[in-house]
């Protein structure tokens, strides 16, 4: 009994300060991507209005680009959070009396890692499944929206390359969300990589679950290589490829779902990046509760203010930059990562590895004064 009485204050001090700390996560991410919406919209306000779709347009890019933008700001938007609650606490006393009932700086990041759990897994799934969901009819919405999209004589700015196993495919133009496409040619190859025969197609039409060519041309070669065949093509033109997957591959980031680099990876299914982005996109939403973490170590140090100092105190500033350089530290590593220079599982946890020896380092730094 005494044991189950002595539990119920530990649960209500839980349950306080997590309550408040993801009540200020929140607010400082609504006010982050506010900030970062406002940014995009300014870019894409005059095209949508150009199109004639109104507020209903620019209502319709805001909540479809959100997700990004929220996984985007995420540990940021948490060590904002934890740094205004810390703060406040620690000019208040409530940290000193804290530390007067012997609750240590371990045990104070102890209680307050049920919200880093649930923000870092909130995260990991949204970006997982939620992001890739939005921005496929971002990208869709955008492109069948597009009055220009498709037509002929326009400017091929955005052509498309792709692979599905030893097959490249080059699409012109998309148009009308990926359903229609211009100017597409199949480059078929051997197990070897050498180039084995081509088919091209004026137009392709997507309807009843097929695809329909118009203009097709086949070229092939001779089996000595030395001389190329141009015959018309037929009605069984087919690239390995849904309208839905065209949309995703013409994205300039990597949307997909763990299912969908599962099968780029190991299946052959169509992918326009290079496998290693593939890769840091899986293990970048694995690591992303780990990125939370410590985001929070980074912030404890503000805990050791002299509530008499207030906020003439310049350790906040400190601790903020530290958070910015570790977000700017983590975005170098990751991008020599999408490059293939690092292997991913590296790529990813060399910056949280980094952050957490800072954010260690510096407490025991600030215990011993």
């Amino acid at each position: 009994m005494s044991g189950s009485q002595s539990s119920m204050p530990r649960f209500v001090l839980i349950k306080a300060l997590n309550r408040a700390l993801l009540g200020r996560f929140v607010l400082c991410g609504v006010v982050l991507v506010s900030l970062l919406e406002i940014l995009a919209l300014m870019e894409k306000t005059t095209p949508i209005l150009n199109r004639h779709l109104g507020i209903r347009g620019i209502l319709t890019f805001a909540f479809l680009h959100l997700p990004a933008l929220s996984i985007d700001i995420l540990p940021l938007a948490f060590m904002v959070g934890a740094l205004f609650l810390l703060t406040q606490m620690t000019l208040s006393s409530e940290i000193s009396a804290l530390r007067a009932a012997g609750l240590s700086t371990p045990a104070l990041y102890r209680l307050l890692l049920p919200a880093v759990l649930i923000v870092g897994l909130c995260g990991t799934c949204a970006q997982y499944w939620l992001v890739p969901a939005c921005e496929n009819a971002l990208t869709t919405w955008w492109n069948r929206t597009d009055p220009l999209a498709g037509q002929d004589g326009q400017p091929e700015d955005d052509i498309l390359w792709f692979r599905a196993g030893p097959t490249l495919v080059r699409i012109g133009q998309i148009a009308q969300g990926g359903y229609f496409l211009r100017d597409v040619t199949i480059y078929h190859r051997d197990a070897t990589g050498l180039l084995t025969g081509t088919e091209h197609t004026n137009t392709l039409t997507y309807t009843q679950g097929r695809w329909h060519p118009d203009g097709a041309q086949d070229l092939s070669l001779s089996e000595d290589k030395s001389f190329v065949n141009v015959t018309r093509g037929d009605s069984t033109f087919i690239i390995p490829a849904t309208p839905s997957t065209i949309m995703t591959l013409s994205q300039n980031g990597a949307f997909v779902t763990p299912g969908q680099i599962s099968a780029i990876l190991h299946r052959g299914a169509p992918a326009s990046l290079p496998r290693a982005t593939y890769r840091m996109a899986l293990f970048g939403g694995m690591i992303l509760p780990l990125e939370i973490a410590v985001m929070l170590l980074l912030t404890l140090p503000v805990i050791y203010i002299p509530p008499r100092a207030g906020l003439r105190n310049p350790l906040p500033v400190y601790v903020l930059g530290a958070g910015m350089g570790f977000v700017i530290l983590q975005g170098m590593i990751s991008a020599l990562g999408n490059a293939g220079t690092l292997p991913a599982p590296l790529a990813v946890s060399v910056g949280p590895l980094l952050g957490a020896l800072l954010g260690l380092t510096w407490i025991l730094r600030m215990e011993e004064r």
